[in-house]
């Protein structure tokens, strides 16, 4: 490879790199942001925006049965063989060797059973059950997003606390050290203190393990591309998303759940829909009444020779009823399925409003669970954080084992990863019971 293709290659990949780094967003996120993003960005809720567009089409499409269809025919024949008639031994050629004809053809029922009616409610319903589902899906993104940004946020305190209980385990490492060497301490005492600090360790990679999985997981939800880094502007602090739904009873969050939960109301469509379905059912036994008006120019030739004058102009008015008497029973078949689904889906809506009543109180009492343990939580953190200072105290100055000190540690650690996971907790739990009664839109709308 010569110089000058060496340089063009180095060139070439020089700029390659260039334009990727630029490429690379950072992205500062709070909870708002993630809300708005995830809203116009999630794409499982595109996919779903896109259903319910496709459905507003089906139910003007439905509308059109109601207008008269117009359609045009035009037709260029060449007779190869005419028919001939023998009368009193004289033979008779009808027709000609080329026919030319133009039609214009108007068609409108009058009557069809209600069928259209029917129909046009049945897509009509199904809009409406559409529009509810993606609200609900709505509401089902936000608040995955929403989980996965407060993990985002814990994943980050856990580290901080890792890396802490890391700091903590190797100062008292050092501190037995000194100890040991000055013969003051045991060599029990050591080994517990390097025990100690390499137990630390793994929970630290543990939780940046978790921080990055985070990331990644937020990133797909708000269709952001995996290599931007994402900036968390918030802290995991104790936020109150019920406010005024915080201290009602689970009955009266079970009667706003009816009105509100949008997976109830897009059912409750449905089956409007399946209703509809059986009188459609029923319309197939009314007769069809049509009227139908034509216009024909026709020109019969013996050449093609065909010129505008050449044609015949006719015109027609049709009124017709047709009426289906027997056709093997399907259309009692078609009933009785009709029937059958209207059966079923009244089932899946009250399946739907136990698992509803269910996934409210479920939620209810999580909240509950967590509101209650945070503030013990926060006051075993402080308990646990004297604790730790006063046995560093008591050990520095002869007054107490180097296990004391450990089992400070211990417990200061874990009681504060316990209260760093109840504010998560209490955060995403109300999140969860604000979704369950259909109520999670109240914070961003």
């Amino acid at each position: 490879m010569n110089y000058s293709k060496k340089l063009l290659l180095f060139v070439f990949i020089f700029t390659s790199i260039i334009y990727a780094q630029k490429e690379k967003r950072i992205i500062y996120l709070s909870w708002k942001n993630v809300i708005d993003i995830s809203l116009k960005e999630n794409l499982s809720l595109k996919s779903k925006s896109l259903d319910y567009e496709i459905q507003n089409f089906e139910t003007w499409k439905s509308l059109s049965n109601f207008l008269p269809s117009l359609s045009y025919q035009g037709i260029a024949q060449k007779n190869i063989e005419l028919p001939v008639f023998v009368f009193m031994g004289q033979r008779f050629v009808v027709g000609t060797p080329y026919n030319f004809q133009h039609s214009f053809n108007l068609s409108l029922p009058l009557f069809t059973g209600g069928a259209r009616w029917f129909n046009y409610n049945i897509q009509n319903n199904i809009r409406k059950s559409l529009k509810e589902e993606l609200e609900g899906k709505e509401e089902e993104t936000v608040l995955n997003a929403m989980q996965a940004y407060y993990a985002i946020i814990l994943a980050n305190e856990m580290c901080k606390t890792a890396e802490e209980a890391i700091k903590v385990a190797k100062q008292n490492l050092e501190q037995v050290k000194k100890f040991y060497n000055a013969g003051t301490a045991t060599e029990l005492d050591l080994q517990r203190a390097k025990a100690q600090y390499s137990s630390t360790l793994p929970v630290y990679e543990s939780a940046l393990s978790n921080k990055k999985l985070s990331m990644q997981r937020l990133k797909m939800l708000l269709n952001i591309p995996l290599e931007d880094s994402l900036v968390v502007i918030d802290s995991l602090d104790k936020q109150d998303f019920l406010n005024e739904y915080e201290n009602i009873s689970l009955d009266e969050l079970k009667a706003i759940s009816k009105e509100k939960r949008n997976d109830l109301k897009a059912l409750k469509y449905q089956q409007e829909t399946t209703k509809a379905g059986e009188k459609i059912a029923l319309s197939s036994f009314a007769p069809t009444v049509a009227i139908m008006a034509s216009l024909d120019y026709a020109a019969p030739m013996e050449n093609t020779k065909v010129t505008w004058n050449d044609y015949i102009r006719s015109k027609s008015l049709t009124l017709s009823l047709s009426w289906q008497l027997f056709d093997g029973g399907k259309r009692i078949i078609d009933y009785q399925i009709a029937k059958i689904k209207s059966d079923q889906m009244n089932l899946y809506l009250n399946q739907a409003q136990y698992a509803a009543d269910l996934e409210i109180e479920q939620s209810y009492y999580s909240f509950n669970e967590a509101s209650k343990n945070l503030q013990s939580l926060k006051d075993a953190l402080e308990q646990y954080k004297e604790s730790l200072r006063i046995s560093n105290l008591l050990y520095s100055q002869g007054m107490s084992s180097q296990l004391d000190v450990l089992n400070a540690q211990l417990l200061y650690t874990k009681s504060k990863s316990d209260y760093l996971q109840g504010i998560y907790n209490y955060n995403v739990s109300q999140l969860a019971l604000l979704k369950s009664i259909g109520l999670l839109d109240k914070i961003w709308k």
